[in-house]
């Protein structure tokens, strides 16, 4: 299985779907802020944050995938915004999910880094306007968006994860290679 993992990672085709799959995640919650009008809380925009994290892998990847020591960084990136991701999702459905008197609640500015400062940069998509434990109209199979972008995160720290271990599967030789060396 790690050999199959090692050459889709080898194509840039693999990369470029990893780019897509950011955008369109990405996509999917500018939607439910400007369409939907749901107003994203902090942990909201956290997400978005490691979704384009998903973006850079997958760009920087599916531009420069027949180099390993690229693909090595592009999956260490993939995997560290899908596990940091997946950190930041358990908070806020913990939050949206919580019963107690006074809901759990999350911080009301973001506090991105002096470095990239996202909710600057970018106050659109990056400014939180809403709190965790706002009660959500929107559900998918009986599930809220918490609950659903939690599979996202865990899926994707999965597929990073074998990602990330098959660049150091050694490649497997046939008998006919061997015979003709």
């Amino acid at each position: 299985m790690l050999q199959l993992f090692k050459s889709i990672c080898a194509s840039r085709f693999c990369w470029f779907l990893l780019f897509l799959s950011g955008i369109a995640l990405e996509a999917c919650g500018l939607y439910f802020q400007y369409e939907l009008h749901l107003n994203p809380c902090v942990n909201c925009v956290y997400e978005r944050a490691y979704f384009l994290g998903f973006v850079v892998a997958g760009f920087v990847g599916a531009m420069a995938a027949n180099y390993v020591f690229v693909r090595f960084l592009c999956a260490a990136g993939f995997l560290a915004s899908a596990i940091g991701g997946l950190l930041v999702t358990w908070e806020h459905y913990r939050a949206y999910t919580s019963t107690s008197l006074f809901g759990n609640t999350c911080k009301l500015e973001a506090q991105f880094p002096d470095f990239l400062p996202l909710d600057t940069i970018a106050p659109w998509m990056f400014k939180p306007l809403g709190l965790c434990s706002d009660k959500l109209d929107w559900e998918l199979l009986g599930q809220s968006m918490p609950f659903w972008i939690l599979i996202a995160f865990a899926c994707a720290t999965v597929i990073a994860f074998l990602m990330l271990i098959s660049i150091f599967v050694k490649k497997k030789t046939s008998n006919f290679d061997r015979l003709y060396k």
